[in-house]
């Protein structure tokens, strides 16, 4: 982690842990790193724990109009007024989407940030804020005004759900599905062969990995679960901030570096009894230099 970090132009953040013992793996993972939308996660995980309640029907239908629509990433911003899709297509686009009109459409669903936080609190994770609902006015140019949280206790997050621990075993099952859908797998899982369409295909994937992700200039946020086919697995979350590169390209400095910290914990932890790890070599256009 440390030699990654070095080549990192801004700051690194990270924090791993073994599903199958206790080792670990820390880097500056106490420090207070903007959040971008990996934030939507405990977002959702308010959404779950009102439907654990009994004050949120995941069923029941949102009626959408053109003057709710949010720029930046999502595909809800697109279509017409007249959508009715479920709380939990809309909670489902905030995940693998990072919809961010689904982000506060959610957010009403829920009564805005005070629930959320106070939830995160309750949970035991106070480094964990949302700021803001998605309001790039309010935000400006400092991502740090929408969420913050440190690695571990984002990690000791994402723990809890893939042990079933977080509020029930079946809302851990269901949210972690939920991550699995993800679209953006450029960040941690960036060097994975990851087969996110194995269902369809009919295939066994050697490994699955579930996760939000976030993205601003100079800033990549990843936070999720990595499972084996074989057994075993890991958590992790990893934040970057600050780099030189404000790009979204495809290489961006930002999502190389939280490839390379993927690729390292993926090969130090890989099984020997399953074979070579499923990776791919680095680009030579930016992580293979």
């Amino acid at each position: 982690m440390a030699r990654i970090a070095e080549r990192c132009s801004g700051v690194l953040g990270v924090e791993a842990w073994n599903l199958n013992g206790e080792e670990k793996v820390s880097f500056n993972s106490k420090e207070l790193f903007p959040t971008a939308s990996v934030i939507k996660l405990p977002i959702l995980v308010a959404l779950y724990s009102q439907v654990m309640m009994n004050k949120v029907d995941l069923s029941e239908r949102i009626d959408i109009d053109v003057r709710q629509h949010l720029g930046g990433s999502g595909i809800l911003k697109v279509f017409e007024s007249g959508l009715r899709p479920t709380i939990k297509d809309v909670a489902t686009l905030m995940i693998v989407l990072s919809d961010n009109t689904a982000t506060n459409l959610i957010l009403d669903v829920v009564g805005g940030v005070d629930p959320v936080n106070s939830l995160m609190e309750s949970l035991g994770f106070p480094s964990i804020r949302l700021h803001n609902r998605i309001d790039f006015e309010a935000i400006g140019s400092d991502i740090r005004r929408l969420g913050e949280s440190s690695a571990v206790e984002m990690c000791e997050l994402n723990y809890r759900i893939a042990k079933g621990e977080l509020l029930s075993p079946a809302i851990s099952e269901e949210i972690e599905s939920i991550l699995e859908q993800q679209q953006y797998l450029n960040q941690f899982p960036r060097y994975m062969q990851v087969e996110p369409f194995w269902r369809e295909l009919n295939q066994v994937p050697k490994i699955r990995v579930s996760c939000k992700t976030g993205f601003f200039m100079g800033t990549r946020v990843d936070a999720g679960i990595v499972r084996f086919n074989g057994g075993g697995g890991f958590v992790y979350s990893v934040f970057n901030n600050e780099c030189e590169d404000k790009t979204f390209l495809p290489e961006a400095e930002g999502d190389v570096i939280n490839g390379l910290v993927g690729l390292a914990i993926l090969k130090h932890w890989w099984p020997k009894d399953q074979g070579e790890p499923p990776v791919v070599k680095p680009s030579t256009l930016g992580a293979g230099k």
